[in-house]
């Protein structure tokens, strides 16, 4: 790890909005456990642990009552990439992406949880360092190895593609524990420097298009990409999930900027 990315991470951490599923740990999670902060009680029931009877309870009311904990537990994150070709248009844009994974699975790890990297429409990815994006007519779909339930999940993808972003966004919010969606642009993919006639190719398709750059063009193009992140937001807010629009920057300008404006990071 590099120390500009090193040193960013350790000013900052990932939210503490969400619970999941996990190994023993220090954050409170939404199943029942034994961690030792009550968060309910109920009738006792022939069978439960005696040790667990709120005595003070039966003095109260004279009925046996039993006390739930909340379990602690450190989250399992699960992180899905986008590994199409157009995720690394621009060197610092596929130098953003990576820094984004690596540090949601070094906070993760810092925590005492186990994170996953899964490539869109792929496997999992083992070694951060081998992520490649080369991937040709790449459609948004979910990672053909399961994800694990009650995960974070994780999806950074910069959603330049034809495909509706809802369904994916619907499949990575199924069972989850909590929704964090990143959507990356380079900085050139925000507002583009351009002037007459452009070739434009594909990076995916290998498609061509020859384009007359006007004022009018510019007012589309920025019409389109302004209906595109829209589409990405609204599909999030409705899978209950956390939407960041962020743009290709240095480490600690990305987690200290749109991440944290996002409430998915926060100072340390």
């Amino acid at each position: 790890m590099r120390p500009e990315l090193a040193t960013a991470i350790g000013r900052f951490r990932a939210a503490r909005g969400d619970v999941a599923a996990g190994v023993a740990g220090d954050r409170l999670g939404a199943g029942l456990g034994a961690s030792l902060e009550p968060a309910d009680v109920r009738d006792y029931a022939p069978g439960d642990d005696v040790r667990r009877i709120d005595w003070r309870a039966y003095a109260r009311t004279d009925r046996l009552k039993l006390k739930l904990y909340r379990e602690e537990t450190s989250p399992h994150v699960d992180v899905l990439l986008d590994v199409s070709a157009s995720m690394a248009t621009t060197d610092a844009k596929a130098c953003a992406a990576r820094d984004l994974v690596e540090a949601w699975c070094a906070w993760c790890v810092a925590d005492g949880g186990r994170p996953r990297i899964y490539a869109l429409g792929g496997e999992r990815i083992e070694d951060p360092a081998a992520i490649a994006f080369d991937g040709r007519d790449v459609a948004l779909a979910p990672p053909t190895a399961p994800l694990r339930p009650r995960s974070l999940r994780r999806l950074v993808s910069d959603f330049l593609t034809p495909d509706d972003p809802a369904p994916l966004v619907r499949r990575a919010a199924a069972g989850a524990a909590g929704l964090a969606v990143v959507q990356i642009l380079d900085p050139w993919e925000v507002a583009p420097e351009v002037d007459g006639v452009s070739a434009l190719v594909d990076v995916e398709s290998g498609a061509r298009r020859d384009l007359r750059w006007s004022a009018a063009a510019r007012r589309d193009y920025d019409a389109r990409l302004r209906r595109l992140c829209d589409a990405v937001r609204e599909a999030v807010r409705a899978a209950g999930g956390r939407y960041a629009l962020a743009t290709a920057a240095a480490p600690a300008a990305l987690f200290g900027g749109p991440l944290l404006a996002a409430g998915l990071t926060e100072p340390r």
